[in-house]
């Protein structure tokens, strides 16, 4: 269509736009949408650029996610970075725990106006690598509904306590 091109009215205009829009029709040998087929169920494998760690937390975990729905071929890189995120948490605390460093660290501060030195406490780098990892950890964890709270009102899981009915049938209707 040339731009200067000129209609009887808008409406035929547009009429004419809206006809450019429409998808093609499909070939006589290919099948419509319908009669294609499309897996309804892909299996998820696990990634191979998991190393030792994040591959146990992933075959430990992932049935449960899987048969729960929340793992599929949309989701599965993103669990692989939770996985992967779980074996670099472990890695850390074993560097923490080895060292017996302390998650502070002592910082000298000299005051040029007082003449005076002093110290105050920082945050080690581990632990605020730690910190950070965690918390994106748990973010992840909850998406995948892996967390308790999260879990609450879903798959049966109540706030309240189930009421034992041999209770009832004990105190014989008396409160």
């Amino acid at each position: 269509m040339k731009s200067n091109q000129k209609f009887c009215s808008p409406r035929c205009k547009k009429n004419y736009e809206n006809s450019q829009r429409i998808a093609p029709k499909s070939k006589p040998g290919k099948g419509s949408k319908s009669e294609q087929k499309v897996p309804s169920v892909c299996k998820i494998i696990r990634p191979e650029h998991l190393n030792e760690i994040a591959c146990d937390y992933w075959d430990k975990i992932a049935p449960t996610v899987v048969e729960r729905g929340h793992l599929n071929v949309l989701s599965e890189d993103a669990f692989a970075e939770l996985c992967d995120l779980y074996s670099r948490l472990r890695d850390i605390n074993k560097a923490i725990n080895e060292t017996n460093r302390s998650l502070l660290q002592v910082e000298d501060k000299w005051d040029n106006k007082n003449g005076v030195e002093s110290q105050a406490f920082k945050e080690s780098a581990l632990s605020d690598i730690k910190r950070k990892y965690s918390k994106l950890f748990l973010d992840y964890q909850k998406q995948f509904y892996l967390v308790p709270l999260s879990n609450r009102g879903n798959f049966g899981l109540d706030n309240e306590e189930e009421k034992d009915p041999e209770e009832d049938f004990l105190s014989m209707g008396r409160k």
